[in-house]
């Protein structure tokens, strides 16, 4: 009696292997992972998030994807209107089951280069590479990282990039970069004379400002949505990425 019950076991086991074996090599499940990697094909590669820490999204062609060092899959799925119409979405899950976010797919192009999450667009990520040709029209835009600001405007034939930095209410610190547009590598570059200036108000008002220097120079840079300030002088804008200031959140 012994021997049989655990004869039986075995057979058990061995089953629910064979079972186990079958349900992989299903041509059912196949079918539904390939169609789901095809349609995913339009959002496979690298992207960059437009913020002011961005981070880095790798989507793979067998369906899984990396968001700095968190891993998942993605799986399109369709929401349904009154009216019969459907939207797509992306939907991107955890490897812990958790989902992180929806984006809505582009039904209007192949190959998609921007990532809007859920109804309000709270997220937006930028396919890697796609805006390394820009014109100057771009910078025009107030930009903006904490406290810092960032604005362009064109005197004659010079780009002027005003960079102002408030350390409090009644301090803050004034670049003025006079520049030109390298259009080999989409960048707004002054070579030299640009000028940094602290400016202090006092209690009743009055304004005070002390000139730091006036041999500087630096260059502004975009990519994937974030602008770049680099300060040849002191450095003062190394690793800020600035976003355009209608993405900002106020608090």
């Amino acid at each position: 009696m012994k021997r049989f019950s655990i004869k039986k076991i075995i057979s058990c086991i061995l089953m629910l292997g064979m079972l186990t074996a079958l349900a992989a090599c299903d041509p059912d499940t196949k079918e539904n992972n390939t169609d789901n990697n095809d349609q995913i094909k339009g959002i496979v590669g690298t992207w960059n998030e437009v913020n002011v820490d961005p981070r880095i999204l790798t989507v793979s062609e067998d369906g899984n994807y990396t968001l700095d060092e968190e891993k998942g899959t993605v799986t399109v799925d369709y929401e349904e209107h009154p009216d019969g119409t459907k939207s797509v979405w992306y939907t991107f899950t955890k490897d812990d089951g958790e989902v992180w976010a929806s984006f809505a797919k582009d039904e209007e192009n192949e190959v998609q280069n921007d990532l809007w999450s859920g109804q309000d667009g709270e997220m937006h990520f930028m396919r890697d590479g796609i805006d390394e040709k820009l014109t100057a029209d771009d910078y025009f835009h107030t930009w903006s990282n904490g406290r810092c600001y960032i604005t362009f405007e064109k005197v004659k034939k010079v780009y002027v990039a005003s960079v102002s930095w408030s350390s409090s209410v009644s301090e803050s610190t004034q670049w003025t970069y006079n520049c030109t547009f390298d259009e080999e590598t989409s960048s707004m570059v002054c070579k030299k004379g640009a000028t940094c200036v602290e400016v202090t108000y006092t209690e009743s008002g009055k304004e005070k400002t002390k000139v730091i220097y006036k041999d500087g120079s630096g260059s502004f840079s975009i990519k994937s949505g974030t602008l770049r300030w680099t300060d040849d002088k002191e450095n003062a804008g190394a690793d800020m990425n600035f976003v355009q200031i209608d993405m900002v959140e106020e608090d």
